[in-house]
């Protein structure tokens, strides 16, 4: 069985109005997610937070108290229930069955995709109960919140977009009205065109959250910069930034590397 879980809860504060429920060619936006999800998975449901009032008739997903953002979701859907988890944003129009029919195909407990440029969208992406309930655990303890850590912690297949023919504008998100258009996003570099499996045998993250072990976030942060996980390694030097300022920068770079220009 297989679940697909839409994220809903947020505040759209770029887009100036609730996006999820805006309407574009006489659909609500995440109708077309919903479809989608309906097309490759036996359960839809919405994680809606403060914005259930907004679906009814829906099954919709109350947050977890133990996260903010989007990983409260992710907590509650993995003690709700027991299925393999599929999830998405609801602002992404253009998303296509191929996106999850692919994440589905992948052995490791995790998958999610890369962009040419080394930018994970990390939002949409295929998570096994068993690992995830773990990871999640312990991030609780720890008072992480960033989905991305969950790949940090897990086995991870980090899927090419390019391999295996996923059109960037597939997994194109709304912020702004202005991106309501099927025109391609801008990628400006091509570091990231094969699939990686990433599993540590003592993750880095850990290491550094229990021991203070700065050498292992240095390891982990050269692993994603040799593998193209360009935004991966972004994450690890806002962590190394409390070491000294230059990670901090570092981080800055990385992430400008891996944006996506929407035009």
């Amino acid at each position: 069985m297989v679940l697909f879980v839409i994220f809903a809860g947020g505040l759209s504060s770029r887009f100036g109005r609730d996006k999820c429920t805006f309407v574009y060619r006489e659909r609500r936006l995440i109708d077309y997610v919903i479809e989608v999800g309906r097309q490759v998975a036996d359960r839809v449901v919405i994680a809606a937070g403060r914005n259930a009032n907004l679906y009814p008739g829906e099954t919709v997903l109350p947050d977890s108290t133990r996260f903010s953002g989007p990983l409260a979701a992710v907590d509650s859907a993995t003690h709700l229930f027991d299925d393999e988890l599929l999830f998405a944003p609801c602002d992404m129009p253009f998303l296509k069955p191929k996106v999850f029919e692919e994440l589905l195909t992948v052995d490791t407990p995790f998958s999610v995709w890369v962009f040419p440029n080394g930018r994970v969208e990390s939002a949409v992406f295929k998570a096994s109960p068993a690992e995830l309930k773990t990871i999640l655990d312990f991030l609780a303890r720890v008072r992480r919140s960033r989905i991305d850590d969950i790949f940090r912690l897990g086995h991870t297949t980090f899927l090419s977009t390019e391999r295996h023919g996923i059109d960037p504008v597939w997994l194109k998100n709304i912020n702004r009205s202005a991106d309501l258009s099927e025109t391609a996003p801008v990628v400006r570099h091509r570091v990231y065109t094969q699939d990686q499996v990433v599993k540590w045998r003592d993750s880095p993250l850990v290491r550094w959250l229990i021991n203070n072990d700065v050498n292992a976030l240095k390891q982990e942060l050269l692993h994603y910069i040799e593998t193209g996980l360009l935004s991966m390694a972004a994450h690890v030097a806002k962590d190394l930034a409390v070491v000294s300022p230059s990670y901090k920068a570092l981080a800055e770079a990385l992430y400008e590397i891996t944006d996506i220009e929407k035009a």
